[in-house]
């Protein structure tokens, strides 16, 4: 796998940082709190849990899933959609509702109506609205193009108090950003939010402003970059970091690869409660061809609910690398990788299917061929 496709799962800034901005990331949450959490929580927050759920749902529907697979899924989003109307209902004001509602209206297929609510949040001056709605309207998508208005929107976000959106507007100033082309804006709100002990936005500067992903090993753009990113896993604390510079060690492209900087990192973010990290720790034993090692650290993250240890775990079970190969374990750590929102997951799903299914259509034509045969008189 490559470090970039690597980088677009396992980092939420990663999608953006590659030049692929991808809306269904503005709905990524820690997780699905049980009904009664809920329920005591509000509306807005059973409104954005069940976004949560369904954007996982969606992004690992395989399209060529059975029937009732897709069904459960369509079934899921309209609830969601129900849950999210209600919570605007509550609260015609609140921002994350508005744009919890729109996914789940871009999920039904109906965008129009789903830029209406984002359009609605930023009129209220919710800054991630704004972002997006900008996104709309310097690219003329869906609605009519408005190069001023959005760079009106984009300058309003930077003057706002929402660290993330924030972040997300300087970008825009970027090359191929909604903006006006500006570097020279990007990188000066960028650095007054890293001087403030922003992290998103230290990983930002590096992975955008620097490009470090293009940046050859050694050079001062890599050093300058790899610097922000352990200012941002050291003194931010912040997680996408932490697993960044993982990924980065491990990997070797950007970087001189050290094995011992990516446990390093690796179990730094163990340490701070992302389960994410037990995925990553498996990565690193994977490449070092200790598979045993490797299925032990994503057996234990898919115990712990991480999708993408659950992928890996399935299929190293399939083919009995490093452990004891078992095709039903596979499937079941598949299946809850599938409903985790892990794509690789359900790509093992589709082949494990076509495989059967050929193997069924196998059978079935050496049936035919057995009974078509003319039977030998005595």
């Amino acid at each position: 796998m490559s470090l970039a496709l690597v980088l677009v799962r396992r980092s939420p800034w990663g999608a953006v940082a590659l030049g692929a901005v991808l809306l269904i990331a503005q709905f990524v949450l820690p997780g699905v709190p049980s009904g009664t959490a809920l329920a005591a929580a509000g509306p807005s927050t059973a409104c954005a849990a069940e976004v949560e759920k369904i954007r996982r749902w969606v992004r690992a529907t395989d399209p060529q899933a059975p029937t009732e697979e897709r069904a459960k899924v369509t079934a899921a989003i309209d609830q969601a959609h129900a849950v999210c109307a209600a919570a605007r209902k509550a609260a015609p004001t609140d921002g994350d509702a508005l744009v919890s509602g729109a996914y789940t209206l871009f999920a039904k297929g109906d965008k129009k109506a789903g830029v209406k609510l984002i359009e609605r949040a930023a009129e209220l001056g919710h800054p991630p609205a704004m972002v997006m709605m900008a996104r709309y309207l310097g690219k003329g998508d869906i609605v009519e193009k408005d190069a001023e208005g959005a760079w009106m929107l984009l300058l309003n976000t930077l003057k706002s108090d929402h660290p993330s959106a924030r972040v997300k507007a300087a970008l825009e100033f970027l090359p191929g950003g909604a903006g006006p082309e500006s570097p020279k804006r990007a990188e000066k709100a960028l650095r007054k939010m890293i001087d403030a002990g922003n992290g998103e936005a230290m990983i930002a500067y590096a992975m955008s402003v620097l490009s470090l992903p293009k940046a050859k090993p050694g050079s001062e753009q890599a050093k300058e970059g790899l610097a922000l990113l352990k200012r941002a896993a050291i003194e931010a604390k912040d997680a996408s970091a932490m697993i960044t510079l993982s990924l980065l060690y491990n990997q070797g492209n950007m970087i001189e690869r050290n094995e011992a900087k990516a446990v390093e990192f690796a179990q730094m973010a163990l340490d701070a409660g992302i389960v994410q990290a037990y995925g990553t720790m498996g990565q690193i034993y994977q490449n070092q061809n200790d598979l045993s090692r490797a299925a032990e650290w994503f057996q234990r993250g898919a115990e712990a609910g991480d999708g993408f240890s659950q992928g890996m775990l399935g299929f190293l079970l399939s083919g009995g690398f490093g452990v004891e190969q078992d095709i039903d374990k596979a499937v079941e750590w598949w299946t809850k990788g599938r409903w985790n929102g892990d794509r690789i997951s359900s790509s093992y799903l589709q082949v494990h299917r076509d495989k059967l299914a050929a193997e069924k259509a196998w059978i079935e034509e050496e049936k035919a061929k057995a009974a078509a045969k003319p039977k030998k008189t005595e």
